[in-house]
């Protein structure tokens, strides 16, 4: 569902000066920050061992808001260490692959090749578990608010209650 958003552009003298930029009230201050890709930027983290992210700097640059990294794989896939059906607790996450594959379960929608342009949100809470991916994933993930919860869940793809 494609929904069109209308922008509207003003001359300066018809824009009001205390004009807020939107109707969410609790953003905080953000800086202005430029992240240049540097190949030793792209660190292992700690929740997945088999990425190597790169951080964007927003965090900072939005007082923990929003999150903005790279993901690149450090290894070959393996369903034993990587399938597990899973959600995030956010309230706004995007991901767009840069290069390569990736191949995902998601609640409600099933399986879903995500290849080199595509592109998706992950509304809060939406259950999945990635089945697949290529050596040379490279994907731009955005994520509001920065800090946010993981919940590994004891069910397999589909939502079946392991036993």
């Amino acid at each position: 569902m494609n929904q069109q958003v209308n922008l509207e552009v003003f001359n300066e003298r018809d824009y009001p000066a205390d004009k807020k930029p939107s109707g969410y009230p609790d953003w905080p201050p953000q800086s202005f920050h430029v992240s240049h890709l540097n190949e030793d930027s792209f660190k292992t983290p700690g929740f997945r061992p088999w990425s190597l992210s790169r951080d964007l700097g927003m965090i900072a640059a939005t007082g923990g808001m929003v999150d903005a990294h790279v993901n690149r794989r450090a290894r070959p896939f393996n369903a034993e260490e990587i399938s597990h059906r899973h959600f995030h607790n956010v309230h706004y996450q995007m991901i767009y692959v840069l290069k390569g594959w990736m191949r995902s379960e998601f609640e409600g929608h099933g399986e879903i090749l995500m290849k080199e342009g595509s592109c998706w949100l992950q509304p809060p809470r939406l259950k999945h578990t990635v089945m697949g991916f290529s050596d040379d994933l490279e994907l731009l993930e955005v994520i509001i608010p920065a800090k946010y919860d993981t919940v590994m869940l004891n069910e397999p793809p589909g939502g079946h209650p392991k036993a």
